[in-house]
């Protein structure tokens, strides 16, 4: 029984420059909440891929130069404008990173509460946008 009951308490991943995690799904989360850029891992249900993690770890050092890229990015793209114009500015959140190399700048609107705009990476080139509420 006992061993069914570690079963059930969700996975759990620390790691000392990234933090502590917990998973959802395909997905390991930021267990905590601090001022800064939060990163979410793509990995298995054991913990985050390693590739997500040496990813994640190189954009947080230096992660200006990819926030201006999809700033950039976003500026430029009519359909993004249009969802954000009348909702307040742009905040990063942070970023979500996968074990191929792709990574998404995540931001936020000051504006709408529920608002998400994503900007998809392929490599250092920002390549699509995701808009959701």
């Amino acid at each position: 029984m006992f061993r069914l009951l570690g079963l059930l308490r969700p996975a759990r991943f620390e790691d000392p420059q990234l933090g502590a995690y917990h998973r959802v799904g395909r997905m390991w989360l930021p267990s905590s909440t601090s001022s800064g850029l939060s990163v979410a891992l793509e990995g298995d249900t054991q913990r985050p891929s390693p590739e997500a993690i040496a990813l994640a770890r190189q954009l947080l050092a230096e992660p200006a130069q990819r926030v201006q890229a999809a700033q950039a990015f976003v500026q430029a793209d009519a359909q993004t404008q249009a969802f954000i114009a009348g909702h307040g500015n742009l905040v990063c959140e942070g970023f979500t990173v996968y074990p191929n190399g792709r990574f998404a700048v995540e931001f936020s609107l000051t504006g709408w509460d529920d608002a998400m705009v994503s900007v998809h990476f392929d490599g250092a080139v920002p390549c699509t946008i995701s808009l959701g509420d």
